[in-house]
């Protein structure tokens, strides 16, 4: 979900779909993405200055007083930093509640691995199918930030949360409903759900932003029903109608 990554040479574009499936593809522009066929047209872009990473109760990586652009799209939830020379290039991905790092042993990483770099760029995403919850708290005071949090599982048990602070005129609580309206909508495409499921998923397809009223310092959670572990084969799903 979150890794350092040498920025690719545009010629490589051909292996782009399947180098994009675990982690984003940097773009060649500052703080870009390549974006495939599932992200449609409506991209949304804002911005954040710090980000957390946990798997479990762990935080595996943290840096604050960056620019982050982040990126909403109809098939997945992404971040991308460029000018980013930090940990040498390790994946910071959570699997079976510990750090996998796991830069050249599988094939993604080969391909990174033969291609002319532009330099070093974070990069993460949550795509659809991954997706456990999605929250947001509001700021609460000088100093405070909006926060939006991503929830995943993984393979083997346990989970990971990404954390991100976004600006102070942006309403954490519209971006998590978005993404959420977003997700379910992918979800009824990819899986073609019926009964209680279905029903779920296309209330959630017009949800509205939740405020957490006196309760404003704890995280409010749009929970998504049938949530795939990450992984590659989740990561290809691809509906017809998104």
């Amino acid at each position: 979900m979150l890794n350092i990554v040498d920025v690719p040479d545009p010629s490589e574009s051909a292996r782009f779909p399947e180098m994009g499936l675990l982690f984003p593809v940097p773009g060649v522009e500052k703080n870009t993405i390549v974006m495939d066929d599932r992200d449609g047209s409506n991209v949304q872009r804002l911005t954040a200055s710090e980000v957390i990473f946990k798997v479990g109760a762990a935080t595996k990586f943290k840096d604050r007083k960056v620019k982050i652009d982040l990126f909403v799209t109809d098939a997945r939830f992404a971040l991308a930093c460029s000018s980013y020379d930090k940990g040498g290039g390790h994946t910071f991905f959570g699997g079976g509640g510990a750090l996998v790092f796991n830069v050249g042993v599988n094939s993604v990483s080969k391909v990174r691995a033969k291609m002319r770099s532009r330099g070093k760029m974070l990069v993460g995403q949550v795509r659809y199918p991954w997706l456990c919850r999605v929250g947001s708290s509001p700021k609460t005071g000088f100093g405070s930030h909006e926060k939006l949090y991503f929830e995943t599982s993984v393979k083997g048990g346990g989970t990971t949360t990404l954390t991100l602070y976004l600006p102070s005129n942006v309403s954490a609580a519209q971006v998590a409903a978005e993404v959420a309206r977003r997700a379910a909508r992918f979800r009824l495409a990819t899986k073609n759900p019926d009964g209680e499921l279905r029903q779920t998923l296309e209330a959630l397809t017009s949800v509205k932003a939740l405020d957490g009223g006196a309760n404003a310092k704890e995280i409010c959670w749009h929970t998504l029903p049938a949530a795939d572990s990450v992984d590659e084969t989740s990561a290809r799903l691809s509906p017809a109608t998104v």
